[in-house]
Formats: structure tokens, sequence, C-alpha cells
């Protein structure tokens, strides 16, 4: 009995030093490279700066503001078109609305559609002109909203050109903006 307990001791001490040695060896291989010497700066808010619940960066930048001002403009028109698109069709599928106010709500859905496939279409080609982000939004003017860095002359020229031959807006209603 004494030989079977020495066994499982002798297997068990085993088993741990094993372990020991793994936890050394993983320890080692990706221990954190920081100088002694690194002052941690931190930064202290008051109460009245700060939102419970908001994100916060760690050990990072905000970098990425401009992608982000992107997709959340982009989100904000595509909600407007489909709540313009959602009421267009509620006319349209009414039946106390008169026939006169089905046929205008169905010419204005049929606006609303080509202006948004305009919009895809016009953001592309300047999307692949000036190699960056943009937005555009039609109405009787034309905005677009481009990148920081991306404007200059010969841009705004292609930008102007590229949205009078795709549309009827004249060059003087055509407002470009660069983003901050």
């Amino acid at each position: 009995m004494s030989a079977l307990v020495k066994r499982k001791q002798l297997v068990l001490a085993g088993l741990v030093v094993a372990l020991g040695t793994a936890m050394f060896v993983n320890w080692y291989y990706t221990k954190p490279t920081t100088n002694i010497g690194e002052k941690i700066s931190t930064e202290m808010t008051t109460s009245a700066d700060v939102n419970l619940g908001d994100a916060q960066y760690v050990n990072g930048t905000a970098q990425n503001t401009e992608k982000d001002y992107f997709a959340a403009a982009q989100l904000n028109r595509n909600n407007a078109h489909d709540k313009a698109k959602a009421a267009l069709k509620e006319i349209i599928e009414s039946n106390e609305a008169k026939e006169q106010e089905k046929s205008e709500a169905s010419k204005q859905l049929n606006e609303l559609t080509k202006n948004i496939q305009l919009e895809a279409d016009i953001e592309n080609l300047i999307t692949a002109k000036i190699s960056g982000a943009c937005i555009v939004t039609l109405s009787d003017s034309a905005e677009v909203v481009v990148g920081s860095g991306k404007l200059n002359d010969s841009v705004i020229t292609q930008i102007k050109e590229i949205i009078v031959n795709k549309t009827e807006v004249a060059a003087e209603k055509i407002i470009i903006i660069e983003t901050k």
C-alpha cells in the first residue's frame, strides 16, 4: 500500500513541476515590455463631463472618427429615406386617399427612388475618383461631404462634373464640404 501511495505522490509531484514549468515558459515569452521609469499618465474628469455607459478608448486613440462620421451620416440618410418611403407607401395604399393624392405620392415615390439610386451611383464615382469615402445628398441642390485632405481644385472640378453629368443640378447649386 505504501508503494502505491509513493507512486501517486511522485506522479502528482511530477505533474506539479510540469505545470509550473509550463506557466513559467508562458510568462517568459508573453511578459509585457515596460520600462520601470516610465510614468503612467491619468486624466481626471469631473462628474459633469462623464456620461455613464459611454464608450471609452483604452490604450488607443480615436482615429476612426472620419469613418464613424460617414457611417453615421449614411445611416441617418438611409433612415430618412426609409421614413419618406413608408409615408408615401402609406398614402398610396390608403383607402381614404383620393386618386390625385395617390398619383402624386406615386410620382414622389418614383422620384425618391431615382434620387436614392443617383446618390449611390454618384457616391461610387466620387469614391473611385478621390479614393476616400463621401456622402451625397440630392434635392434641388447637391451636397457632397468628402474626407479631410481629399479636396483640391481638380477634385472639386471632377465632383462637379460627375454631378452635372448625372443629374439636372446646376454647378452653382453644388456644395462640397470637407470633413475636419
